[in-house]
Formats: C-alpha cells, sequence, structure tokens
C-alpha cells in the first residue's frame, strides 16, 4: 500500500508538472504574440497651420522603432468627407525620418496623417491628424450684402483720380446733403484681414466730398474724408469678425472703395 500511494503520488506530481509547464510556455507564446503585434509609433507636425491658398505645407516627423527604407504614406482628408486618400508616398530615413511637402490649391479645411503599413512583427500605425486651415483672397463683392442702403455693387469698377478699380462699391447720390449710406456683409468669422482702396469716385462734383467709413460688429474701425482725386488704401484686422459695415456720409459726392477683398477660408 505504501508502494502504491508514493507511486500515485509521483504520476500526480509529474501531471501538475506539465500542466505549470504548458501554461507557462503558452503565457510566453502570448506575450511573444502581443510583442509582434505592437503598432508602428509615428510622430508628425506641420509648419503651418493656416497657410495662403497657393502656398506648400510640410509635415515631417518619424517613425518608432525605426524602419530605414521602408514607405510611409501621407494621407489628407478634407472637412466635408469621411475618407482619407493617399497624397504621397516617403522612404524612412536611417533614423526612422519622413518629410512631405503638399501644395493647399483650394480654400477648404483639411486635415493630415501619415501612415506606416504593417509589417513583419508591427502593426500598423499612424500619426494624430494634423488640422490646416487654408485662407485665401476673394472680393468682398463676391459675397451677398447682409443689408444695404444707397450703397451698390459694380463689377465694372470704380474710378478715382483715373485709375479703375473692378469690383467696387460706390455709393448712390444722395440728397440732402449729409444722408447716409452703408452696405453689410457677414463674414462669419472666417476672415482675417480686409483690404481696399477708399475714396472719391471720378464721377462726383468738383466741390463735392464724402466721408468714409468701415465698422466691424457696430465697432467704427476707419474713417476718412475725401474730396475728388483723393483716395487712400485701406487695411482692417478682421479676425474673428462677424459683420463688416461700410458706410458713407455725403456732401454732393460719391464715395467709392475700390476692389475691396477680405482674407477668409471659404
Amino acid at each position: 500500500m505504501h508502494r502504491t500511494t508514493i507511486a500515485a503520488g509521483l504520476v500526480l506530481a509529474a501531471t501538475l508538472s506539465t500542466t505549470a509547464l504548458a501554461s507557462a510556455e503558452a503565457g510566453t507564446s502570448h506575450h511573444a504574440s502581443s510583442a509582434r503585434a505592437g503598432a508602428y509609433s509615428v510622430t508628425a507636425t506641420v509648419n503651418k497651420a493656416e497657410p495662403l491658398q497657393g502656398s506648400k505645407v510640410k509635415i515631417k516627423g518619424s517613425v518608432k522603432p525605426a524602419a530605414p527604407g521602408a514607405k510611409v504614406t501621407l494621407q489628407l482628408r478634407y472637412a466635408d468627407q469621411n475618407k482619407w486618400k493617399n497624397v504621397g508616398t516617403d522612404a524612412l530615413s536611417g533614423q526612422g525620418k519622413f518629410k512631405f511637402t503638399d501644395k493647399v490649391s483650394s480654400v477648404r479645411e483639411r486635415k493630415y496623417r501619415v501612415v506606416k503599413p504593417a509589417a513583419p512583427g508591427h502593426a500598423a500605425g499612424h500619426s494624430k491628424s494634423l488640422e490646416v486651415t487654408v485662407f485665401g483672397w476673394r472680393d468682398l463683392t463676391s459675397l451677398s450684402p447682409a443689408t444695404l442702403s444707397g450703397f451698390g455693387e459694380y463689377e465694372t469698377g470704380v474710378k478715382m483720380n483715373g485709375v479703375a478699380y473692378p469690383n467696387s462699391l460706390r455709393s448712390y447720390t444722395a440728397y440732402p446733403p449729409g444722408s447716409g449710406n452703408w452696405i453689410d456683409y457677414n463674414l462669419n468669422r472666417d476672415c482675417k484681414t480686409f483690404r481696399g482702396v477708399a475714396g472719391l469716385d471720378d464721377s462726383s462734383l468738383a466741390t463735392g466730398t464724402a466721408q468714409i467709413s468701415l465698422s466691424t460688429d457696430g465697432t467704427v474701425r476707419y474713417t476718412g474724408s475725401f474730396g475728388l482725386t483723393q483716395s487712400a488704401p485701406v487695411a482692417l484686422d478682421v479676425t474673428k469678425v462677424f459683420r463688416l459695415t461700410v458706410s458713407a456720409t455725403l456732401h454732393n459726392g460719391t464715395a467709392a472703395v475700390g476692389t475691396p477683398q477680405v482674407l477668409c477660408s471659404f
């Protein structure tokens, strides 16, 4: 009986030892599998978050662990789209670095990211999305006026001191002298800069004058008084401005704003 008990104990011990070994090997195998499935780490930066239309942006970064010579892909997605599209590839340097250049030809908001495809031992990885808002110059007259009174848009332009300005604003003749004229535009807080030339239209009487003002969200930002042959360039920061107003007080003169433009992201 004693020998039988000892034998049974040895069998049980051997069984437990085998089970433990199998469990340990399974754990080691699981760990190795997890390591092989580890994703590439991709970091990327863009040099301009608000570039001008027609300029170029540069995206650069690195991949870890380094995979010299491996390909990475630059992807782009517009704000009104759901899918990423490939726009370029680059080979990683010996240190796992990459760089891309992309020309921004439209004012559409967009995002970029860089993707490193999967390879033996590592799953695919991609960088965080890089948001880019492109700004471009557009004629103020390409927007629809919110309200207006005594001001009109003239595609053929105006003349001030013999200089022609296309796509401009001009007041109507106002009576009695001293009455006001205005035109409003909603910029929707999507523009950064206004530029144009304020002055008196050459159709004015020789003794005519006009005072021209530009306001943003009800605050007067510029005022100028002009006689015949007089004009001056105007530039305003309109960052976060919702409404831009051009107004004039006339004294037998015709106010004009030559080729007004705004730098916007739409």
